[in-house]
């Protein structure tokens, strides 16, 4: 009796030191432009994940900035609506799309108790707002961000690289990739204006922009040239360019192209494109270090003339990449594209308003995706 007794003692101090531990830690409050928001039973409570992750319920937070916020059972997503801009959050995945542009998060939303939960930061940041933590205080603070101006609409002069064509662009994050494979079916072309070239390459970014380097299909556009109207396979770095001997591929043909880097010794690292299973151009890289090389996947009309969005004729039809797959550095092993988060970023202190850079369509109005996913770009009717 006196043991069952002590054991019960036991387990009402250990309870009670539990209650005392929760009781005395700082409850989190979350401060939106100067308003403390207010949790309760129908809202729900902000609670901390097993990652450690402070998980916040959504639709009380974006509300708070004005946003419409829906559900859609089928597709379990929330959807946000805030002026012209559109954020879906989609459960379960570590991605959220603005205006069906897909933007990574290191934590997916979840649906607890009824409600869907997301750590607040990128979601904000989406509408243009800056999130910040103190740890002291455990206060979310959320502001708008003055740099960024929600209302701007994405133009080919706020898209990195956006007057120089019309491209998909897939890119992802600066994580450290050194190679890239595909089975590229080549597109049909109609070139309507001399200087619009077609592309479909693939290449390797640096957060400083120093090396960038893509390797590819080019289309020959030019008249003169002995396989005008087929597809070539060259590389770029800077201003150095190279192609591939007496490559001419027909349009409509399916390829399978590896474009990667290969340490030759200590100081010299190889970029090499193969075609088929063959190297068809190897040439020494400007960058050796490849731990923190983001990776792409384009496709595009390049023009010799500025792309206003309204300005180009040409046709490029049906282009499908299939088995993309892409190598992480200093590993052999190639994985679904898919797999890895894909990276974009707006840069608020470049060009007259900012600039995007990383995954886009350069503009929606110009890329028609098929069922099969195929891509095709001409001037929407």
């Amino acid at each position: 009796m006196k043991k069952i007794v002590l054991i019960t003692l036991i387990s009402i101090i250990i309870v009670a030191m539990g209650t005392v531990g929760k009781a005395s830690e700082k409850p989190l409050t979350i401060i939106v432009d100067g308003k403390v928001i207010m949790f309760d039973e129908s809202t729900g409570f902000p609670y901390v994940s097993d990652t450690g992750r402070t998980m916040v319920p959504l639709r009380i937070c974006l509300s708070s900035i004005g946003c419409q916020v829906d559900w859609n059972q089928q597709i379990q997503t929330v959807i946000s609506r805030k002026g012209e801009i559109k954020v879906e959050i989609p459960m379960g995945k570590k991605e959220i799309f603005k205006n069906q542009i897909p933007i990574s998060i290191d934590t997916a939303a979840v649906v607890k108790n009824g409600r869907a939960y997301l750590p607040l930061r990128e979601v904000m940041k989406a509408y243009g707002y800056a999130v910040d933590w103190d740890n002291k205080t455990r206060i979310i603070s959320v502001t708008k961000n003055t740099s960024y101006d929600n209302s701007i609409e994405f133009t080919p002069f706020n898209i990195n690289g956006g007057s120089t064509g019309i491209f998909s662009r897939k890119q992802l994050e600066f994580k450290g990739f050194d190679g890239i494979q595909a089975e590229i079916t080549l597109p049909m072309v109609t070139i309507a204006e001399k200087g619009d070239c077609p592309y479909v390459y693939f290449g390797f970014d640096w957060k400083n922009d120093v090396g960038n380097v893509e390797g590819g299909f080019q289309f020959i556009e030019d008249s003169n040239h002995p396989n005008y109207n087929k597809w070539t396979v060259y590389m770029r770095q800077g201003d150095d360019w190279r192609w591939g001997d007496n490559i001419a591929l027909e349009q409509g043909s399916t390829h399978h192209i590896k474009f990667y880097s290969e340490k030759v010794s200590k100081k010299q690292v190889d970029l090499v494109v193969e075609l088929d299973g063959m190297e068809i151009i190897r040439k020494v890289s400007t960058v050796t270090d490849f731990t923190n090389a983001s990776v792409k996947a384009v496709t595009s009309i390049a023009m010799s003339k500025t792309f206003d969005g309204n300005n180009c004729f040409s046709r490029s039809d049906n282009c499908k990449i299939a088995n993309m797959k892409v190598s992480e550095a200093k590993s052999d092993l190639y994985l679904d594209f898919k797999n890895y988060g894909l990276y974009s970023e707006w840069r608020p202190i470049i060009g007259v308003s900012g600039k995007w850079f990383g995954t886009v369509d350069c503009i929606p109005s110009y890329l028609h995706i098929g069922t099969d996913g195929a891509i095709s770009i001409y001037k929407g009717q």
